[in-house]
């Protein structure tokens, strides 16, 4: 087995071209703009069995002491890509067994592999090499659909919700640059009326990834707003060749009309148009999911693996988990 690391875009994206089931996460211009934001550090390596190519494993590292996680992000489908002939081989195990002189290098003590939706990689082989295999759900609109098939598929209720935004002034366009750098990263800080930060994020890792790609042409970024022109609710995706990826949904709950409904019903007409599909994401809660599926999402497997090793890690881990859980509920 063998590794070549990449430290370029242009290398990169060509292998990606030659992967089955690349995400707009992939991305060169996303991955180096989350790590600059979140003090990662990002390597990749194309993995190599004699002369065959199996794919690619771009990795994360967060340093934590004299420790490191791997791919321990808030976004998801951040994993290993493999090759269409390696992928129906069944060699994601070969490939991920390749770069473990790397983790053990970075002294990584939590490896989380995040494959994208529906691919079979092997989930038996994985948890044989001490890797606890979960599916979670990702919720996407085919870009098969038009908009009328779309509309004509959602139930009364919810197509009433998106009349109703419409009637009462709820409108959604291009995000400003102004909104993007200023009004952007609080949201994700968590300095707004006292609301938590969301998970993973901070103010400066905000306005860093705002800086970042406010103005990249493969981000897409719009926002809901109200009859008086003020930002409710902004979306921000990836614009990529198949699918528009959503990444964050970021806005407060207002009485009346949801601009959450609006900004869905907004990508969903952009990206149909387009003939992409559109991709809800995760979820992380079952309202979320209740809300996703109201919206015509249709729910698609990923297979994501994690491991934490040693042993003691592990123990001081979840006994860290039990105590921050007590803490909370100690708050409430």
């Amino acid at each position: 087995m063998g590794l070549q690391e990449f430290t370029g875009e242009r290398d990169y994206e060509a292998e990606l071209g030659q992967c089955v089931g690349v995400t707009g996460f992939h991305r060169w211009f996303f991955l180096t703009a989350f790590a600059e934001a979140l003090g990662l550090r990002m390597r990749v390596f194309a993995v190599d069995a004699g002369s065959e190519r199996l794919g690619v494993v771009p990795m994360l590292f967060r340093r934590r002491g004299p420790v490191s996680t791997v791919n321990y992000l808030p976004v998801s489908c951040i994993g290993p890509l493999l090759r269409g002939e390696a992928l129906r081989s069944g060699r994601a195990c070969e490939m991920l067994r390749a770069v473990e002189p790397v983790l053990l290098r970075e002294r990584a003590v939590v490896t989380r592999w995040a494959f994208s939706p529906g691919l079979e990689v092997g989930a038996d082989r994985l948890a044989a090499r001490g890797f606890d295999v979960a599916r979670t759900e990702n919720f996407v609109v085919p870009g098969t659909k038009s908009v009328e098939d779309y509309l004509k598929g959602l139930a009364p209720k919810q197509r009433a919700a998106v009349r109703r935004g419409e009637q009462r002034g709820l409108s959604a366009g291009p995000s400003t640059r102004e909104e993007i750098t200023r009004w952007l990263p609080p949201q994700l800080g968590g300095e707004r009326a006292g609301q938590p930060s969301l998970p993973g994020y901070s103010l400066a890792a905000g306005g860093i990834l705002a800086e970042r790609l406010a103005n990249d042409p493969r981000m897409l970024w719009r926002s809901v707003r109200d009859a008086d022109g003020r930002t409710l609710v902004m979306n921000a995706s990836i614009v990529d060749s198949e699918r528009l990826w959503g990444w964050l949904l970021v806005g407060d709950p207002v009485p009346g009309p949801s601009p959450h409904v609006a900004a869905y019903w907004d990508a969903i007409q952009w990206s149909l148009s387009r003939q992409l599909s559109c991709d809800f994401g995760g979820v992380p809660t079952a309202g979320i999911r209740s809300f996703k599926a109201a919206m015509g999402g249709e729910a698609e497997l990923c297979a994501v693996a994690e491991r934490v090793r040693p042993r003691a890690y592990r123990q001081v881990r979840t006994l860290h988990a039990r105590l921050s859980d007590y803490l909370a509920r100690r708050k409430e």
